[in-house]
């Protein structure tokens, strides 16, 4: 089947020029551990931790309120501030305003009982990036424990980059499967985008004029063809992963945790790096990250959630199409992939 084409080996080695060499290769060593949020279970008494234990309302009022001495918008219950799962407040930046009324928006609105965790996206988003850069920029006390709760950012790079030898969109179907459709419409698809990032990242190599081996060389992304490549793994070549890893580096927090969100999702690095690169407002990053490689705004590179969410799951949209849905499992997962990207868009916004 399609999805066994996707197991993969890890690789056997990162340049040495890397300057965290160290981190990259222990990182790859623990890579059979849970993806994405590793948060377990805190005592900390904060209103999250509170809320994921009782599962019941608490509150009266939410809302968000501009700090003066901070500079930042504290989203609180009843006028006090909340706070993350690791008892950090949680006030966004001043470019985060919208993120910070709509994360109110979500503690006003929630029901009264059995009030379940997922009800809460933008709220554990802004809460993992907040926690994460806390730990990442200051010496906080409990450091390593902090961690082993919520992971760090640079773990979250090496993880989020494994998805790119596995993703989704760079595993084409046989001509047989769904009488030929399905690898049409993949060709149709993922080729251009295929086309877009080896340019993106090509770009990207060449601007940091290190990366690369020699100046005309370019950035190929590895694709698994099950026509021609049977069941074998695919893999990116370490120069793809080193320039992939490089880019990383220049991705904010809030950014790197919605694309984090968008990859388990879709299961597709692609998928997630498109969803940034649709989503953000700040316009220096945009020409600085995400849209490097055109030269105008007419130009930027755009896909929108339902794009992102037909080029995740395709294969699925086929099965479906040929055999139905499945009542309280299809529809389901259709809701929590809309859920799950657009809060992510939000976020990184």
């Amino acid at each position: 089947m399609l999805k066994l084409a996707t197991q993969r080996a890890l690789p056997r080695l990162i340049i040495p020029s890397r300057r965290y060499l160290s981190v990259s290769i222990r990182s790859w060593n623990r890579l059979d551990r849970p993806l994405g949020d590793r948060t377990i279970e805190s005592n900390i008494p904060t209103e999250t931790n509170k809320l994921s234990k009782s599962l019941t309302k608490f509150w009266k009022n939410a809302d968000a309120k501009y700090n003066t001495d901070t500079k930042k918008f504290d989203v609180q219950l009843d006028g006090k501030t909340l706070r993350t799962p690791l008892g950090f407040p949680l006030s966004l930046p001043e470019s985060k305003k919208q993120l910070a009324e709509l994360i109110a928006h979500e503690w006003a609105n929630l029901p009264d009982l059995k009030i379940k965790t997922n009800s809460l996206p933008l709220t554990s988003l802004a809460s993992r990036a907040i926690d994460l850069t806390h730990i990442h920029d200051q010496e906080v006390a409990d450091r390593e424990e902090m961690i082993a709760k919520v992971g760090n950012i640079e773990d979250i790079k090496i993880n989020v980059l494994r998805y790119l030898d596995t993703d989704t969109c760079l595993i084409f179907a046989t001509h047989k499967e769904y009488s030929g459709k399905l690898r049409k419409k993949q060709d149709e698809l993922y080729l251009p985008l295929i086309q877009e990032y080896n340019d993106f990242f090509t770009t990207y190599a060449r601007n940091k004029g290190h990366l690369l081996a020699h100046p005309t060389d370019e950035v190929k992304l590895q694709h698994l063809d099950c026509e021609t490549d049977g069941l074998r793994g695919n893999r990116q070549t370490i120069t793809t992963q080193n320039v992939v890893l490089d880019w990383l580096d220049n991705v904010p927090v809030f950014d790197l945790i919605a694309l984090e969100r968008a990859i388990l999702t879709t299961k597709s690095f692609l998928c997630g790096v498109s969803l940034l690169r649709s989503n953000i407002s700040d316009e220096e990053i945009m020409k600085s990250v995400y849209q490097l490689n055109k030269n105008s705004p007419e130009e930027y590179y755009h896909k929108t959630v339902e794009e992102i969410v037909e080029l995740g799951n395709l294969e699925t949209i086929f099965q479906t199409e040929e055999w139905g849905e499945v009542e309280d499992t299809h529809d389901v997962d259709k809701v929590d992939w809309l859920r799950n990207l657009a809060s992510a868009a939000l976020v990184c916004h």
